[in-house]
């Protein structure tokens, strides 16, 4: 026996390495499923020429982007699976935030799938309409609220962080800085890189009521990915200047959404972002994702994103008065 396996045992608390060695076989698993979509996009996009009269038509430049994130999810489910199992401190600080940025997301997007898009379902015939329905909302239930919320529960038990702390004593990178501020970090550090898939769609993006595509596009990008990666950088460190960015940034971007789809709509975008005439035809006999529809929704999430930031602003503090950061 090992000493920190005889440290364990002496601890006044319930040993929870076999969860942590099933939940983190657990996460493997959804990383082996991420694994398994990537041939069948690669598939999909081999035989997009014979699907080409159907909403479902797939490009290079749109199913690339798709492979690129099943990559990174598959990487990471597994990496963090084998720290899981094997009792790392970060692995489970890492699990936890990433866990609650997936539920909360998941509400998000269910809630507009149910709610905001019901006209797409209006249009099909009234049984099929009744089983897509029921069926995206088990499916979307399974992958964003209980698989996300099983990880917060055992996870976030104190007998979990304490035997990861017991088993793995050494400091490691997420012990310096507080879980919120960290899930702060990871989405603006996830949202930097991302913006480079926007050249897959020409460098299109919302500007104040504009589409820009091409160079004007691509240098309001760069700009993004910079303030998003000082953002991410900063926050991780407690700077309170990161925090202001973040809000500055939030309000910016979500305010020039809103005003350029409430003018232009949405399908200008998608237009710009070169998706088949198929899919576009589709969205809009469907009227999917209107204008002012996509205006409310990321109104509403600005709204509740700022919330969020507005409650982590008081772990922003002075480095001599801030127990977090370390020298």
């Amino acid at each position: 026996m090992s000493d920190n396996e005889q440290a364990v045992q002496n601890q006044d608390f319930k040993d929870r390495k076999t969860g942590l060695v099933i939940f983190g076989i657990l996460q493997i698993i959804l990383g082996i499923v991420c694994a398994l979509m990537i041939p069948l996009m690669i598939f999909s996009m081999v035989m997009r020429g014979s699907s080409s009269a159907n909403m479902y038509a797939t490009t290079t430049t749109t199913t690339i982007p798709g492979i690129t994130f099943y990559v990174l999810f598959a990487v990471g489910f597994i990496w963090l699976g084998i720290g899981s199992i094997k009792a790392r401190r970060w692995a489970r600080a890492l699990v936890l935030v990433i866990s609650w940025i997936w539920i909360i997301c998941g509400i998000s997007g269910m809630l507009f799938m149910i709610f905001i898009m019901p006209d797409m379902y209006s249009r099909m015939p009234e049984k099929a309409a009744h089983f897509m329905k029921y069926f995206m909302i088990i499916f979307l239930s399974i992958l964003y609220i209980i698989i996300p919320g099983a990880n917060i529960l055992f996870y976030g038990r104190k007998d979990v962080k304490l035997t990861c702390e017991s088993r793995d004593p050494a400091i490691r990178w997420t012990d310096k800085c507080p879980l919120p501020v960290l899930a702060m970090s990871i989405i603006f550090a996830g949202w930097t890189p991302s913006m480079l898939l926007m050249g897959f769609y020409g460098w299109a993006i919302p500007f104040f009521g504009f589409i820009l595509s091409g160079i004007p596009g691509l240098i309001i990008i760069l700009i993004v990915m910079l303030l998003a990666g000082y953002v991410a950088w900063g926050s991780y460190k407690l700077d309170i200047k990161a925090w202001w960015g973040a809000v500055l940034l939030t309000i910016i971007w979500s305010v020039s959404a809103i005003i350029t789809f409430l003018q232009k709509g949405i399908y200008e975008l998608y237009e710009k972002m070169n998706f088949p005439e198929q899919q576009l035809a589709v969205m809009k006999q469907y009227d999917i994702m209107q204008g002012s529809t996509m205006s409310w929704y990321i109104g509403l999430n600005a709204i509740v994103f700022l919330v969020f930031l507005i409650y982590i602003k008081k772990y922003f503090k002075s480095s001599s008065a801030n127990p977090y950061i370390t020298g």
